[in-house]
């Protein structure tokens, strides 16, 4: 603002020494700062509407920020659901009837101990898809009978 405040100086000293009427040198000064005044004037407002804008982005960036906050806490929370090795998953023990939560960490496990009964409970099988297709909901795959289809087998091995 110092250059600004020497440039208009500068330009009233050399009105001073070009104009030799005093009445024309006043009349040209006031007009003069009159002027400046005006341009001052727009300066300021320009200023004000610039900072009220810069001041409506920030807020709207602070507004972002914290939407964006909650996605990626939203996103965290999904990765961890999606990613977490451990399921745990509702058990009902075959030979108890004993209902029971189990955490599962691992793929490869095909194989649960009661914590009642302690008898071992292979896993892998869905018995809600087997009542789905209209099987009896026994595949004949578990260790712990000789398959509900027993006399189908049978009726197999005779066509044999």
């Amino acid at each position: 603002m110092s250059e600004l405040s020497n440039k208009y100086r500068e330009i009233m000293n050399e009105l001073d020494n070009k104009i030799t009427d005093e009445e024309q040198l006043n009349f040209v000064k006031n007009k003069l700062s009159e002027m400046s005044i005006i341009f001052l004037d727009i300066i300021d407002r320009m200023s004000e509407i610039v900072e009220e804008k810069v001041s409506d982005i920030e807020n709207g960036q602070k507004n972002v920020e914290k939407k964006l906050a909650k996605i990626e806490n939203v996103i965290d929370v999904l990765e961890k659901d999606m990613y977490d090795d451990n399921i745990e998953t509702e058990v009902i023990c075959p030979y108890c009837n004993n209902e029971f939560f189990a955490e599962m960490g691992d793929e490869d496990e095909t194989e649960i101990e009661c914590p009642e009964c302690h008898n071992i409970i292979e896993l892998g099988m869905n018995y809600d898809e087997d009542f789905d297709n209209g099987t009896s909901g026994c595949t004949g795959r578990c260790h712990f009978c000789g398959g509900c289809n027993s006399s189908d087998s049978d009726e197999e091995d005779d066509d044999l």
